[in-house]
């Protein structure tokens, strides 16, 4: 067997174990604690095979966001993760959205994340998300409310064997500012 062969061969089996449920259990990760999307379209030309690996890494992303535990986010981010919306401030790779998710649970403790819809074409996934929880720490300098803030999210993710390898991100952030009260509108009266 040529090298290459080899190669790919051990790629595949590597994939088979890491995708696994006993792979996740031996990560800490119990598939029934999963986020379950609401509503999932699969383009018809993907094999089930497919479908189900991407269906999965989404579910392991959005059980991060949703919980905040970082065995998720390490069971499906790739270690050469890119995140083609990174905002200033933020690092590069694996440690963005961990970054991401410590720092805006200080103001959020209680966050969650809803997955409203789950669109499977090719090689991505497009989310439609929203994300709940109690402004009850400090953020940007604002005071905490205590009150419940919720804003919307959509995602694109670009998955390769199982496994996210980069993302583009776009939140409602005037809607999100505005609750946090880091941003006022002004009437135009």
């Amino acid at each position: 067997m040529n090298f290459l062969k080899y190669y790919k061969l051990i790629n595949i089996i590597l994939i088979l174990l890491l995708s696994s449920p006993i792979a996740y259990a031996k990560a800490g990760i119990n598939e029934n604690n999963l986020v379950q999307p609401k509503s999932i379209t699969v383009d018809k030309s993907l094999d089930k095979t497919k479908a189900s690996q991407m269906i999965r890494a989404a579910r392991l992303f959005y059980t991060f966001w949703n919980t905040g535990d970082q065995a998720y986010l390490n069971a499906v981010v790739a270690p050469n993760f890119i995140d083609n919306t990174l905002p200033k401030g933020r690092p590069q790779g694996p440690e963005g959205p961990k970054f991401a998710s410590v720092n805006f649970r200080k103001a959020v403790p209680d966050l969650n994340c809803s997955v409203e819809d789950l669109l499977i074409v090719g090689d991505k996934v497009t989310a439609r998300l929203v994300f709940r929880g109690t402004f009850k720490g400090e953020f940007m300098g604002h005071a905490p409310t205590n009150k419940l803030i919720e804003f919307f999210a959509i995602d694109i993710l670009h998955i390769k064997n199982g496994r996210l390898i980069e993302d583009w991100h776009l939140e409602d952030n005037l809607n999100l500012m505005q609750q946090l009260n880091a941003v006022k509108m002004v009437s135009g009266e």
